[in-house]
């Protein structure tokens, strides 16, 4: 899903002989849906068929901490905690309902917590691993920039950023991608206000300008087409506090 611009190989962690997507599928099945029927369904066909998990799960290596931001249900946490590499991840989700039904997904797991609040508001713990899968087009411009400065302002110096996003120069089936998503806002599954969309290169370009530098060039990975997952090193200081302090 990968590609290299460099000789310097990416770290790269297979998935264990246990399955974790299909033990979380099993988890939702398990789960009472308490009124949450739509959010197990859409959980299981996320988890089933969003080729974002298997790229991201071997980036993401053994033992590091996670801060998953828009963690939606907590899929991500709960999948490497099934994947049994000691991973302990922390989500942060401003949908009340989303998050309530994360909760109880991880209940009696030990390693995936889930707390409901706007990220820019609620205090992040030391971590190694920052995941923004899905989120950033939620934000207007300038506050992504602010979101990618104070994510560099609080990883350590090789700390990793794992995101998910869309040039919004892409075209074919990503114009399918953008769609759905403006549906998704518009009927209220998404509690955003809008649906911004950039160029990659802008992007990029506020990655440098928040210390990262980018480890393995984006190709396309997602349910529909159009999606881009980089994965970002932290190299310099940004001058800014730690993003707790907000």
């Amino acid at each position: 899903m990968l590609r290299h611009p460099s000789a310097e190989p990416v770290p790269f962690h297979p998935m264990p002989a246990l399955d974790p997507i299909r033990a979380v599928a099993a988890r939702l099945d398990a789960t009472p849906v308490a009124g949450d029927r739509w959010l197990r369904g859409y959980g299981k066909s996320k988890v089933r068929t969003d080729q974002l998990y298997p790229a991201a799960l071997p980036l993401i290596p053994p033992g590091e901490t996670v801060l998953d931001l828009g963690c939606g249900i907590g899929l991500l946490g709960l999948l490497l905690e099934a994947r049994g590499l000691h991973n302990d991840t922390l989500g942060i989700e401003w949908d009340p309902a989303k998050a309530r039904f994360g909760q109880r997904l991880a209940e009696g797991w030990a390693r995936t917590r889930i707390l409901c609040g706007d990220l820019f508001q609620v205090p992040w713990p030391p971590c190694t691993v920052v995941a923004i899968l899905d989120v950033l087009h939620y934000l207007t411009a300038e506050r992504q920039r602010d979101l990618l400065c104070r994510i560099g302002a609080h990883l350590p110096e090789g700390g990793r950023l794992l995101l998910r996003a869309m040039d919004s120069r892409t075209r074919g089936m990503a114009i399918l991608t953008r769609f759905a998503e403006w549906v998704a806002v518009g009927c209220r599954w998404n509690l955003a206000p809008g649906v911004h969309w950039r160029p990659l290169a802008d992007l990029r370009a506020d990655l440098a300008a928040a210390g990262f530098r980018l480890l393995a060039s984006p190709e396309p990975v997602g349910t529909l087409a159009g999606n881009q997952l980089l994965l970002c090193e932290k190299t310099a200081p940004t001058g800014l506090g730690p993003a707790s302090s907000t």
